[in-house]
Parts: structure tokens; sequence; C-alpha cells
């Protein structure tokens, strides 16, 4: 059996007849072409959508593919797809049947294990006989994803022993009854309503389940997945008889550390002690940890339940001022207000105890609660201590050092191999082998640790392309070969490659020309090389290396030198007189200087010479290389920030949606410049994002443009997700800028400040509190264009007010309670029919603010704006307290 005959019957076959001509084949032959058969499914199924459907082999069934791997390959040959994968529309069975594979079982307990979504494709293995069905947690993983939608599930086995294990097996990623029932789609059974229906039929003990739901909750599962097991409980209706009987194990909930089961725990204590009253002082004691909630709600309630305690026995009233006491520890003043007013309603004896408890809060308190609590303590209200404004000054830059030797710049290259996330260190180790290229690859022996290396990251660099392109470096100058040439050697690699159009391919490219010089036997630094750290090039240095490069004879290389320059400083143009003239580089750069020269013919390093202007004015020159109009690329670009709130069909459900419209337009996606490099280009099924996504990749960018960065902030706008939660977010690459010296806030920059303090990851949502505090103390950003940018998004409605108060308050803890003040006040200012929702938190934390500082609101608008707010609640309570406080002054 040929390989283009094995090949034939798996590409040009349904996959049931691929199956009966396969087993006709012996064993030894078809494995013989294993590896044929996976660069077929490679190339044309796992990733047939990102692949050139016009060439090569088209298979007519997918599935005849995949039992083509299984009629060639082995397990673990399998396991390195990254993906095992079972045909759809043969039995499973059949094909180990057919084939006479001996390794069913080998295969189950591998993908319950590795992939429990796929126990439906593989229990018929186990069903039929041909495997023993493992007892593991994945067993249970394989109930929370699709099992018993797609082929149903052994309702005894389900029964008599699985079901109980929902309780004890919590789940994991997205392999969870919470996960599971959120999601379910319309007409979709959800595990919850299965197991209430099977209770009622009398299949399952209805108090067994209760307390089951009872016994997950006492595990303190994560915060998501625990919810499942209340909303469960809840949803089962316990009567009052059955809640009487569960009374210890409600009270034991209270201390669970998990913020929504105290709060669940705390509904059926209420429910007990309004039906069948808690005895007192058992009560009072398991109250104590939810007096201490972070939430307003249950601290609320606890106080509600301490005082209907202390009503039922006078003797405990001391106690229960007491314990009253420590819901001061509470963020929310509304909190802290309840506890005093019921220390005050029940400490009729003054006690010594409570005093002493209420002056450890004192400077605690919210700042209009201070005066009240301190008379109550018998004690002066501390001063508390300004806190310090951070930071007390613009950051300063510190100039970077070139690696000194050759030893140390293979040391340095191989250390960002492994972790590129400094992008100057990445820089420096470039610009390190740049130096001392030739010397290292005159003595091979000293390059075999980054060959080795370098080759391995190169079959394996995870999702950063700088990774991709720091292997593809080493890997080239360790083999003596160019980039382009390694690079066509993984033409048709599964995995995803560098994108074309992103930072990262001129990343590469500059690479490539270094290279290329170096094993022309010259070495040279690279002229992109920051020279401090703001990111920029001083206009000096980028002279001197020019210099260098005329000196050694070597011709510059287009990406290094367009990267250069669209790095290079503003300040200090005028010191260099001198600039020659006689090579298209050195042409580019007096442009970029603001001489007057001749403009041509490379369009992508004129745009990036005019990029670099200051100002940069519309030039026709640089627009006539490229044929039509490019934005930045000799006209500058026109960019707007548009905030809406988009709904489904039904409107039950809402979202974000972020647009900047660049002008002019571009159009296509065969032309990206690196000097318009965050314009999102639609490519098949994937969007370009030319900045990256990884925080490595967005955090090198973060340097392409340092000075006039719109183009940067314009993809942060884009690329962020405001729901999502990640362990490792790459979008906080975005805010790196924010916290270097020399980098002027924008207005695109600034929204995107106000936009990453509404994010729900807190990585993101505290590190853009502290990027705008920063830049709003040293005076890069005024307080009016943070505020405009604030309420274009806060004003569509699109996003939770509540989000921006959490993040004003963390501005202000950090020392920019004047600055936070200002900001609100400047909010302030918009129509009744406006006003956005949970507008109170933000108005509370205001009067709070004000307070603290002794000032008042003073504009106009301001006052205009909190007289007209409509509601009531918590807006008209705060907006009413913050008027008053003006006509007191008055």
């Amino acid at each position: 059996m040929s390989e283009d005959n094995l090949i034939s019957i798996i590409s040009r076959n349904k996959a049931r007849a691929a199956l009966e001509a396969l087993a006709a084949i012996a064993p030894t032959e078809r494995r013989k072409h294993a590896k044929a058969v996976a660069r077929l499914y490679n190339d044309r199924v796992l990733f047939a959508f990102q692949q050139d459907k016009t060439k090569g082999i088209r298979p007519h069934d997918q599935d005849a593919v995949i039992i083509g791997l299984f009629a060639t390959a082995t397990l673990p040959e399998l396991k390195k797809l990254g993906y095992v994968p079972t045909p759809a529309s043969v039995p499973i069975e059949d094909v180990f049947q057919a084939l006479e594979l001996n390794w069913a079982q080998d295969l189950v307990d591998y993908l319950v294990e590795d992939n429990p979504n796929a126990i439906g494709s593989i229990a018929p293995l186990w069903q039929s006989g041909l495997a023993q069905r493992p007892e593991s947690d994945g067993i249970i993983l394989g109930y929370y994803g699709l099992w018993h939608a797609r082929r149903g599930v052994d309702e005894e086995v389900l029964l008599s022993k699985d079901v109980w294990r929902f309780f004890e097996v919590e789940g994991a990623g997205e392999l969870s009854l919470a996960n599971h029932d959120k999601f379910a789609k319309p007409g979709m059974e959800t595990w919850s309503a299965r197991l209430i229906n099977y209770a009622e039929e009398g299949r399952l003990d209805r108090q067994r389940l209760l307390d089951a739901s009872l016994d997950a909750l006492e595990r303190d599962f994560g915060q998501y997945r625990a919810g499942w097991y209340s909303r469960f409980h809840t949803a089962l209706a316990p009567t009052a008889d059955e809640i009487a009987a569960r009374t210890e194990r409600y009270l034991g909930l209270l201390s669970s550390s998990v913020p929504p089961t105290v709060s669940f725990a705390l509904k059926y204590v209420q429910a007990l002690d309004r039906s069948s009253p808690v005895e007192p002082a058992r009560l009072l004691a398991s109250l104590e940890p939810a007096l201490q909630a972070r939430a307003k709600g249950p601290a609320l309630a606890a106080l509600k339940l301490v005082e209907r305690a202390a009503k039922r026995d006078k003797a405990i009233r001391t106690d229960a001022a007491h314990a009253a006491t420590l819901s001061l520890v509470s963020e929310d003043p509304a909190v802290q207000g309840k506890a005093l007013d019921l220390v005050d309603k029940l400490d009729q004896d003054n006690s010594e105890q409570v005093r002493a408890s209420l002056a450890d809060y004192v400077d605690m308190v919210a700042p209009s609660l201070r005066t009240r609590i301190a008379l109550m303590a018998g004690t002066a209200v501390q001063q508390a201590a300004p806190k310090p404004m951070l930071p007390a000054n613009i950051p300063t830059a510190t100039q970077l050092k070139p690696v000194a030797d050759a030893q140390d710049a293979l040391a340095l290259f191989l250390t960002v191999l492994e972790s590129p996330r400094d992008p100057f260190e990445v820089e420096r180790a470039v610009d390190g082998i740049s130096r001392f290229g030739v010397e290292l690859k005159n003595d091979g022996a000293r390059l075999s640790p980054l060959k080795k290396r370098a080759g391995q990251v190169c079959k394996n660099h995870g999702d950063a392309d700088i990774r991709a392109v720091l292997s593809l470096t080493g890997r080239a100058l360790c083999e003596g070969t160019s980039i382009a040439v390694l690079r066509q050697e993984t033409e048709g690699d599964h995995r995803r490659p560098i994108e074309e159009n992103s930072l990262q391919s001129l990343h590469l490219a500059r690479n490539g020309e270094m290279v290329e010089r170096i094993l022309s036997g010259t070495s040279l630094p690279i002229l992109s090389l920051p020279s401090d750290s703001s990111g920029t090039v001083a206009a000096w240095d980028l002279a001197g290396r020019l210099a260098d490069y005329r000196d050694a004879g070597a011709t510059p290389g287009v990406a290094d030198l367009s990267l250069a320059l669209l790095r290079l400083a503003g300040n200090a143009r005028d010191c260099i007189e001198d600039l020659p003239q006689s090579s298209e580089a050195e042409r580019a750069f007096a442009y970029a200087m603001g001489r007057d020269v001749d403009i041509g013919p490379t369009p992508e390093l004129w745009a990036a010479a005019w990029r670099a202007r200051r100002p940069n004015k519309e030039d026709q020159r640089i627009v006539s290389l490229f044929g039509t109009q490019m934005p930045d690329c000799g006209v500058p670009a026109r960019t707007k920030l548009n905030v809406v709130r988009e709904e489904s069909r039904g409107g039950e459900y809402f979202w974000v949606k972020v647009t900047v419209p660049i002008e002019p337009e571009i159009t296509g996606e065969s032309i990206v410049l690196p000097a318009t490099p965050t314009c999102s280009v639609e490519r098949r099924y994937f969007p370009v994002l030319h900045c990256g996504r990884t925080f490595a990749d967005v955090s090198w960018a973060s340097l392409s443009l340092p000075a006039a960065s719109d183009t940067f902030f314009r993809q942060a706008l884009l690329h962020q997700d405001v729901w999502q939660k990640l362990t490792d977010n790459h979008t906080r690459g975005y805010l790196e800028p924010f916290f270097r010296p020399g980098f002027d806030v924008s207005y695109l920059a600034a929204g995107v400040l106000a936009y990453y303090l509404a994010v729900e990851d807190k990585s993101v949502s505290s590190l853009a509190a502290e990027a705008a505090v920063t830049v709003l103390a040293d005076g890069r950003l005024s307080a009016n264009v943070f505020a405009d940018a604030v309420k274009t998004f806060m004003l569509s409605g699109s996003l939770p007010t509540a989000r921006w108060t959490k993040g004003f308050t963390a501005m202000a803890e950090a020392g920019a309670s004047r600055l936070v003040c200002e900001v609100i006040g400047l909010l302030l200012d918009f129509e009744p029919e406006q006003c956005p929702r949970d507008l109170g938190g933000m108005l509370e934390l205001l009067y709070e603010l004000h307070v603290e500082a002794g000032t008042r609101p003073e504009r106009a608008e301001t006052l205009a704006c909190l007289k007209s707010l409509p509601g009531g609640g918590k807006v008209a309570k705060f907006s009413g307290k913050l008027r008053s406080m003006t006509r007191q002054e008055a």
C-alpha cells in the first residue's frame, strides 16, 4: 500500500467507506503512513479554516481523515496533536472493532482525565465492553460538560452513585455545575431542574439532597461554583420543619469564607428566627463572622439579627452592643452608621468594654461619622495623616546602558528568550547580539546553549509572538542562515504564525536585517535601541549610530531605521547642524529632523520619518509614495472615541461597544505600515491584533511609538474585553506607558484609563487607578480631559457606575482625594434623563471626601446637576447632603 493510495482512501471517501477500506489493510502497512496522515489532518482538518483551500488535497469527509489517524497512529502520537479527535458520523466502537485496535482502555483513561468534554464520544467504548469505565473525578466533570446532552447518561449509575459525587467534586475551569446551568441553551434542561425532577418523582432522596447541598457549601468551594449549591438548595424550597431540622448547619455556614454563602445562610437564619427563634446567646456567637462581612447586605442583616436577639434577652444587651462594633470594620458608611445606631440603642450603661472597642475604630470610620464615634467612645478625633500623593514628580528618565561584552550579550539574550516581559531588556538583548554577533559567531561552542534552546522554543513558543521572533533570531544566528529561510520551513505548521501585519513582524524584519549583517561579518549597534527609560531614541544617539554605519560601509536596515525614527525623541533637534544626506537613510533622518530633502523611494521608511517630525503636517510627497491616503503616512490620522450600549434582541442582555473610527480610512489588508500599526483588520476568522495577544507582546509594542502613541491606545480600546478575568491579563501591557517619563497623555490615552477603571479584572482596574493617579498628579493629564473620557463611557449606560466608584475610591486611597473630588464634580454635568444608574455610591464617595478635606462643592454646573437628579434612595440622600454643605457654608 503506497502513501498516495492510503491518502486517496481517506481523502476521497466518506467515513464509513474509508473505515471499511482501511480495515482491509494490514496494520503494519497502515502504520508506515502515520506521518503523512497526520500532516493531512493538521493541514486540512484541524486548522482547515486557516488554509488556502484552492491548493492541495481537499478531503471529502473530515471524519474519514480522523479514522485514518486511528488506523495509522499510536495513542502517544495522537496526544501530540494537542487534541485527540473522534469521528462524529461513525460510532467509535465500530472504529476500534473494525481496525482491531487494542488501546481502547488507554484512550478512555487519557480522555477522561485530559478532556472530560469528550466523555460523550468515548462512553460507547465501555458501554460496549471494549474498556472499563474509570471511577475518577473526570467522570463527574463529564456530567458538568455536555455529555448528558449529546449522548444521554446511564440513569441507573447516575442515581445510585454518581449524583452524590456532584456535591463532592467542585469542578474546574469551564466544567462545573454553575457553568453548565448558567450557559444552558433555551430548551436545554439544567442539572438543577433535572435533580429536582428526580426528587419529585421519588427517584432521589429529597432530604439527602438538602443535606448534600449544605455539605458542598461547607467545603468552601470557589465563590462562583459554590453559588450553584446555594441556588439549588433554595430551589428545593425547604419547608419550615426542614429548615428547623438544619438550624446548626445554617448557623455554622455564617462563618464561611465565601461571602455569598454567608448571605445565603443569613436568609435561612432570619427565617428561623421568625418561626422558631434561635437561643439569643447562641445566635449572637454565630453572627460574629457575618457582622464583619465586607458586603453591605450581609452586615446589615447580621446587625438586624443582633438587635432582635438583644430584644428577646436583655441580659445580653451589652454583649450585643460590643458585637455590633464589629461591623465598623466595613468600608460602607451606611453599615458603620447602622452599627453606631445599634450601639447607641443597646449600650445604655455606657460600658467600658464597648467604649474601648469603639475607640479602636475612631480613625477608621467614614469622615462624616468620626465626630459621632469619638463622642461615643469618649476620646478625641485623631486627625489622620494626609495620604502621600503618588507620584510627587514626573518620572525621571534613566539611561539605558548597552551590554558590555559578548558573554553578557549571550546571557541576556538567553534570559529574555525565556521571559521577554521587559521590553527594554528585550531591546538591550537584541542590541547586544547586534554588537557582538560576529565575535559570538566565530566561536561556535559559545553559541551551543543558544542553538539548543532557540530550537526548542521555536517549536513551542506558546502564545507569545515575541518569543517566536527571538527564537527565530537565535536559530538564524547559530545556524548561519536567514530568518526568511527558517520561516519558510514552518509553512503549513498548524501553530499560529507571526501575523504579517503585526508589530512583531516589524520586530522580526529588524532582527532579520541584523542577522544578515552579522553573517556578512559586521557587528554594529541596532539603530532603534531606546536611549533611556522613556523608550525614545535621542537625536544625537541616532546621528552617532548612523555615522558608525557609514564608517563601516554598512547600509542601515529599513525596518531598524523605521523603528528608530518612530522612537525618535522630540527634543534637542536643533543641536545637530550638519546632517549628511548622501543616502536614503540619511535623507530620511534629516527629514525627520525638520530638513527639506528629496523624498523616496521606500514608503514605510518615509512614513516613519514623517511621523517623527514635530509637528507632522500633511506632506503630499509622502502620500504620493503610496498612491492613496493612509492615516499617519503623510496625512495626520484623525480619530474619535465612540461608546454605545448594545442590547440583545429581547433586551435581557446588554454590553458595551467601543469603536474608534480613523480617518483617512484604511482599506484592505495589504499595506499596514509601522506608522499605522494598530488598525484592526479582519483576516479570515481572526482579527489582526497589531500589538499582540500576550503581555510581553503588548508591552514591547508600547515602545513602537513612545512619543505619539494614539494608534497604540486605539488598539487598547478595541482589544479590551471588559468582562474577562485572566490570571495574567495581557491588556495590562497597554498601561505600561503611563509609568514612563516623557509621555504626553492624549484623549485616547485618557479614554483607556477611563475604560480600564471599569474592567471586571481587578488586576487591570487597580493598575489603571494607579496609572490615573500618576498622570493626574504630575500634570500630564488634566482632570477635565479625564472626566470627559469617563463621562463618554459612563453616560452610555453600558457599564455599572459602581465600577468607577471603586476605581475612584482606589485613587483616593492612593493620595489623590482632591483630584478625585474634582473629577467627580466635573462628571456631574448632564441632563436629568442622562443620569446613570447606581450613581448614589459615587455621590456618597464625593460627600465623604469633601467632609474629610473640609471642602464643599463649588462648581455651579455641579450644584445644578445635583439639584436636578431624579429618583430617591441614596442618590437623593447624598445629593441633598452635598447641596446642604454649600448652604451651611453660606
